[in-house]
């Protein structure tokens, strides 16, 4: 096992930590956002167990990313953005930068705000996110400028709460037609809000269309990824 406190060469891939999907030999592409990247699937990581944070689930991502950082993995990312629930176990288990997220951007972009400005969060199931995923300090005041909403109802969803999950391609269109719908919904609720955060890996491809629908700025996974990236003091 190599030395994880040993110097890393910044040129190297991006380690993502997958969900378990019940195909561990499923096609997943080479690069993410321009960077060559590698893959660990989480052994027991179904997306319902990341959301109930079940037994054991902690362990395996910091074990996952350990072996991402063996194979050469000069920084941790993931596949699913409720990951961000053990970002603190992952980045503790190696010694490389680790970005489970959009949601870790939340206490930040709320401060880019106005203080009577509010900050929406789209997920993919409402559910489950709260504070706790969020980052956000515990003061009364500042948990009401969050409101939260998600894509529960979509084929994408569906999908992601079978064992396994189907492996047939999603139409992006019923996926782009939740999330319209979503931020449609807290722009008529909360007509203070200023910013938006999307937490979904699946989210990005449709940010341009929404930045410009609703003139506000919008964090997603690829904005979290590529902070990290560019903090990186060698770039290939």
């Amino acid at each position: 096992m190599q030395d994880h406190s040993q110097q890393q060469d910044t040129a190297g891939p991006i380690g993502i930590l997958c969900l378990w999907n019940g195909h561990p030999d499923s096609p997943r592409p080479q690069t993410f956002d321009g960077r060559r990247v590698i893959y660990e699937q989480v052994q027991g990581a179904w997306w319902q167990a990341l959301m109930d944070d079940e037994p054991g689930l902690c362990a395996a991502y910091a074990e996952a990313a350990r072996r991402l950082v063996d194979r050469g993995a000069v920084a941790i990312s993931s596949g699913c953005g409720y990951t961000v629930r053990y970002q603190e176990a992952i980045a503790a288990a190696v010694k490389v930068p680790v970005a489970t997220g959009s949601l870790l951007l939340a206490p930040t972009v709320i401060r880019h705000l106005p203080p009577k400005a509010q900050l929406g969060v789209v997920v993919a199931h409402e559910k489950y996110v709260g504070t706790d995923l969020l980052g956000i300090v515990r003061d009364p005041e500042e948990r009401a400028r969050v409101a939260v909403d998600g894509i529960s109802g979509s084929m994408l969803v569906e999908n992601e709460l079978k064992r396994p999950t189907g492996m047939a391609p999603l139409p992006d269109s019923d996926t782009e037609r939740h999330l319209t719908d979503a931020v449609r919904r807290l722009c008529a609720a909360h007509p203070h809000i200023g910013a938006f955060i999307f937490e979904c890996t699946e989210f990005p491809k449709f940010a341009p269309k929404l930045r410009h629908m609703t003139g506000l700025p919008i964090y997603d996974h690829i904005t979290s990824f590529r902070i990290m990236f560019e903090a990186m003091t060698c770039r290939a």
